[in-house]
């Protein structure tokens, strides 16, 4: 049985993005560099690093570009990892490592996404690692007191994430909270994410809901949160596909 994903505390995010004029085998010479030779010396290069994992935009925010064509994803042992990573980030370039320069298509990338993230909760499982990912990140009011906040976290965690896994057919949900933005568009990293695994046939199934958004016969609407939940501002949606090393 495989591990499933999003098993770690703290995971590492770097999304970026290829010209869109890049010819399509210069294109399947970045994946391949990038799968085979720098996700793995990237794992094995940072302590508290234990898996990296590639993920490609399936479908973009309808709303606009809010997300990058290439994902990696890296998950950390824990907290330490995540310190010692950004400390290295932002000390002086000889303690950072050293990776191989990479094809040019490679040193063409333009960097859009550098974050850490931190575990909040899991709802469900899943024996292997998803098809598709439904990511959403969201903001909650700048005003937001403490109490409100604990509102809104018990809603999302326990009644929100549950409903959204059941009607979308998702294996498995996991909440996120920002710990470090080293790079993110304006107007800035959202605090909170969730990430919804999907297998084949549901990917297929969401994928033809969005769509055709109108709601099914029968299908009840999610529920309705505290103020401080009513009150949040998502910044994305987006939808990506897991490629295989």
């Amino acid at each position: 049985m495989m591990q499933q994903a999003f098993a770690y505390p703290f995971m590492y995010w770097v999304g970026m993005n290829t010209s869109a004029d890049t010819d399509p085998s210069a294109v399947a010479e970045f994946s391949q560099f990038y799968s085979r030779i720098h996700v793995p010396e990237v794992v094995a290069s940072n302590p508290g690093f234990v898996r990296g994992t590639r993920y490609e935009l399936l479908q973009p925010d309808p709303r606009g570009d809010y997300g990058p064509q290439w994902l990696a994803v890296y998950e950390m042992d824990g907290e330490a990892a995540a310190h010692t990573y950004a400390a290295r980030n932002d000390g002086p370039p000889e303690g950072r490592p050293r990776y191989t320069p990479g094809p040019t298509v490679w040193q063409q990338t333009q960097s859009v996404w550098r974050m850490i993230w931190r575990h909040v909760s899991s709802s469900g499982t899943a024996s292997q690692p998803p098809h598709s990912i439904f990511m959403v990140g969201m903001n909650v009011p700048p005003d937001t007191d403490e109490a409100g906040l604990a509102e809104f976290n018990a809603f999302y965690t326990n009644i929100h994430v549950p409903e959204v896994m059941e009607r979308s057919g998702y294996a498995r949900g996991t909440r996120w909270e920002l710990h470090h933005t080293f790079r993110h568009p304006q107007p800035g990293c959202p605090r909170f994410c969730a990430i919804y695994e999907a297998d084949a046939a549901a990917t297929q199934a969401n994928q033809q809901r969005r769509s055709n958004p109108t709601p099914q016969p029968g299908e009840r609407p999610l529920s309705s949160g505290p103020p401080t939940w009513e009150k949040h501002d998502t910044l994305w949606r987006l939808v990506y596909r897991r490629i295989e090393l």
